[in-house]
């Protein structure tokens, strides 16, 4: 079995995770509304940034999970079946150094969202409202 080498490789995981994701009893749901035609690039790009430092992806990521927790929250069970079905889909499709880091950073990734989608007060700074003044 191969080893991820390039662009279309990473296309070839992520296309699969998210064809499977979408009909997963789970987490399914957690996907509804999205374009996925559009997003999809994006997450290529981010994940080719992650293996070979590309620069091709621009941000927003935590973000943009933190927004989907406010419309429909995220629990660790979703993160745990998200990392369950990524790790399963590089397995099938590839093996080697780049499979194994892809697979070392999803695991890092899901944990560090849910630590922080999970926390009291998880909306960025900029959309929180401000805090109340003291009174007096």
């Amino acid at each position: 079995m191969n080893d991820i080498a390039s662009r279309a490789d990473l296309a070839v995981v992520v296309d699969s995770f998210y064809a499977k994701a979408l009909q997963d009893e789970q987490i399914g749901y957690l996907f509804e509304g999205l374009d996925l035609m559009n997003h999809l690039p994006v997450i290529h790009d981010f994940w080719e940034n992650i293996l070979w430092h590309t620069g091709a992806y621009k941000g927003g990521m935590m973000y943009k999970h933190l927004l989907l927790n406010a419309r429909k929250p995220l629990k660790l069970e979703h993160f745990q079946r998200w990392l369950e079905l990524f790790t399963q889909t590089i397995d099938e499709h590839y093996a080697g150094p780049n499979a194994q880091t892809m697979k070392q950073f999803a695991y890092s990734i899901a944990n560090t969202m849910y630590s922080r989608i999970s926390q009291q007060n998880a909306i960025p700074l900029g959309v929180q409202d401000s805090p109340p003044k003291p009174a007096g």
